[in-house]
């Protein structure tokens, strides 16, 4: 009997131990906490953010939807997984118990507003893929001022029903006629309602501080800043509090602006987030989507939290983020960033200004090969120094990015010496025969290179990527393609003016074709096509063969094929899937019409540009260049008539298929030109 006893005693022992050491493990939860319009500056003063920055991983957020940086679209962009367009009016959550389900009667708004987008967004995306695995969502605060209620937060969270599982985004504020806002919102309370909840994806929005950026007008500079200290040090209290009281041993924090930051602070478009809690490594953040060391967009953050919950995927098109290990403080973070602001504010009037001038300087030479005439012998000399200049502006631009500008002040510097010191040059050695040669080899090198080298030349400047515009994060540009294929163009004229039939030129435009085409490094489809066209009106050319029916449908099948063998590398051996990859799985989810979506945007795209782009206009002084030159009949080498007939029908393909061509055709044609009359104005019939 006692034997029996004792074997109870010890089995119950066992089990109550068991219980107590190891216990339940927590719930996997997802925590979003929305701080509309936070900056890298106000991370620095909150020390519990800061902490959870650089101890967990921290990155620049691209926060566009359709149309800009700011207002609700950014908000449903998050949870549409493509750019999305929303307004206030969009926005009714109802609320059919307490702390019940809420519904929005506004998502058939939003879903009208987003009937003619091209993007084809899936509203709700994030609400039905936790919702297909069994999970719930909530949401808990709202940015509300006395007199207009604000809740773009709770479009995170809903599925396409516009339903989300648990909330309370009405009685979470407190009505104070002391404060300046008049409301604000009670952290004990979203605290409490936070800690309780069932959810098992819980969005939180903390409120304030934008709340005071809507009221800005209404206070003196000295009263804004002293509040809104106040509400960043309420807010990271409140932050150290949720970290505190709740086990993220099995979950997950996210900390984010949704909106771009408070301008009055920090100008940057790219907002910080941070992700802390379980697998999450110390250092930044990155994805497919962008490629880049620190760099993510806002429609990444969906796929994270379906990564984090082991859920579907597939019918988004961002990517999951990753880290990337290294210990990185704010400071740090802020540096990139300024570098990053600094390039986006200079690139247009960059780009501008390098247009105007070529656009001055090549209507003084129409005019001098219609009327024939010639300038004195040194201003004929120092307009040739000046159009030689032009040629070696591009890589100018690029070279400064290695010197990495931190202020508008230091890229001018930079630019207007390194102008001085090229034209010096250029002056010194205008003699010289091999001038053109060595910039179109040198133009040439400095971008294959930087494609080897996946873009780490160019990473600041004006002609690569700019991830505040969001268009394209990595690969190669269409302002380097025009470069790349123009400068190729000139070294293949000079090359064949001194050894007539060389290959040379083939065999650079088809090593560029590969490094344009590859997923690894260009990933640039438009581009590769203006490349293949190339290559074939070269080779069409060179072998002095017309272009009939049976070539064209050749060369239409060469596209093809090319397209097919780089979306097959992608798709089964690149680790981070691009573009091009991504599309053609999300057509096999959307069909056809997916395709005709991105054809759509692609046109609007392009006619766009050349209704209000400066870049129209090179074009055109381009062109009519070129029908000068002809028109006058300038004497060309036929062999400068090879490449370059082979360089404009690639340019041309370059315009036809890419969303952006104008830039590249513009920036490629404006080298060409040059390059023709280099060669033929000595040559000229008198």
């Amino acid at each position: 009997m006692k034997v029996r006893k004792l074997i109870v005693f010890l089995l119950l022992s066992i089990l109550l131990f068991s219980s107590i050491s190891y216990g339940e493990n927590p719930k996997a939860k997802v925590y979003l906490v929305v701080i509309n319009k936070l900056t890298l500056v106000d991370i620095e003063k909150m020390n519990n953010v800061r902490n959870l920055a650089e101890n967990g991983s921290v990155g620049l957020m691209n926060t566009k939807g359709l149309s800009g940086y700011t207002g609700v679209e950014s908000f449903l962009t998050i949870n549409s997984s493509e750019k999305a367009y929303g307004n206030l009016n969009s926005i009714e959550f109802v609320a059919l118990e307490p702390n019940g389900p809420l519904i929005n009667k506004g998502l058939k708004k939003i879903i009208n507003l987003n009937s003619d987008n091209n993007y084809s967004p899936y509203i709700g995306v994030i609400g039905d893929n936790l919702h297909s695995l069994g999970l719930k969502t909530a949401i808990y605060g709202n940015s509300d001022s006395i007199t207009t209620p604000n809740r773009a937060s709770a479009l995170i969270p809903m599925d396409s029903q516009g339903i989300i599982d648990y909330g309370n985004i009405n009685d979470i504020t407190i009505e104070d006629l002391d404060h300046p806002l008049l409301v604000k919102t009670d952290y004990e309370k979203l605290l409490n309602e936070v800690n309780n909840s069932p959810g098992d994806f819980i969005v939180i929005e903390t409120g304030d501080l934008d709340r005071l950026y809507r009221y800005n007008n209404y206070l003196s500079d000295a009263e804004y800043n002293k509040l809104r200290n106040n509400i960043i040090l309420k807010i990271d209290n409140f932050i150290g509090e949720l970290k505190e009281r709740n086990d993220f041993t099995n979950s997950l924090l996210i900390i984010t602006s949704p909106n771009s930051g408070d301008p009055n602070i920090d100008d940057s478009k790219l907002t910080p987030i941070i992700l802390w809690g379980k697998d999450v490594r110390k250092g930044v953040l990155t994805s497919a989507t962008t490629n880049r060391s620190m760099i993510v967009s806002n429609i990444d953050i969906g796929p994270t939290i379906m990564d984090f919950f082991e859920g579907l995927t597939d019918n988004m098109s961002g990517n999951s983020m990753k880290f990337i290990e290294k210990d990185i403080d704010i400071s740090q973070v802020k540096a990139i960033n300024d570098q990053i602001n600094t390039t986006s504010k200079v690139r247009y009037n960059s780009l501008y200004y390098y247009g105007f001038f070529s656009i001055i300087i090549l209507a003084i030479f129409i005019i001098q090969v219609i009327l024939r005439i010639r300038f004195p012998e040194k201003i004929q000399a120092l307009f040739m120094v000046i159009l030689t200049q032009i040629l070696i502006m591009p890589s100018i631009f690029i070279m400064i990015s290695l010197l990495r500008p931190k202020s508008i002040l230091e890229y001018l510097i930079f630019l207007f010496t390194s102008i001085i010191l090229s034209l010096t040059i250029l002056w010194l050695i205008r003699k010289k025969d091999n001038v053109v040669f060595y910039i179109g080899l040198f133009s040439t090198l400095i971008v294959l290179v930087d494609l080897i080298l996946k873009g780490n030349i160019s990473r600041y400047s004006v002609l690569s990527h700019d991830p505040i515009i969001g268009a394209r994060y990595y690969g190669i540009g269409n302002e380097m393609v025009g470069l790349l294929l123009g400068s190729l163009t000139l070294l293949a004229m000079e090359v064949l003016k001194k050894r007539n039939g060389s290959l040379l030129p083939l065999i650079l435009y088809i090593l560029s074709a590969i490094l344009v085409a590859h997923p690894s490094f260009g990933a640039n489809v438009g581009g590769t096509i203006a490349f293949v066209i190339t290559i074939a009106y070269f080779i069409k050319e060179y072998f002095d063969k017309k272009l009939d029916l049976k070539r064209v449908i050749l060369l239409f099948l060469s596209v093809i094929l090319v397209i097919s063998i780089m979306a097959f590398i992608d798709i089964n051996y690149n680790v981070n899937t691009t573009h091009l990859g991504k599309n053609i799985l999300l057509t096999k989810n959307k069909g056809l019409t997916y395709i005709n979506q991105i054809v759509t945007r692609k046109l609007l795209t392009n006619i766009r540009l050349i209704g209000r782009s400066f870049w129209t206009y090179v074009l055109l002084v381009n062109i009519i260049l070129q029908g000068s030159l002809f028109y006058t009949q300038y004497r060309i080498d036929k062999n400068i008539l090879l490449a370059s007939i082979a360089g404009l029908a690639g340019a041309i393909g370059g315009f036809i298929f890419n969303d952006s061509g104008l830039i590249l055709t513009s920036i490629c044609m404006n080298i060409i030109s040059i390059g023709i009359f280099l060669n033929s104005y000595w040559n000229k019939v008198e």
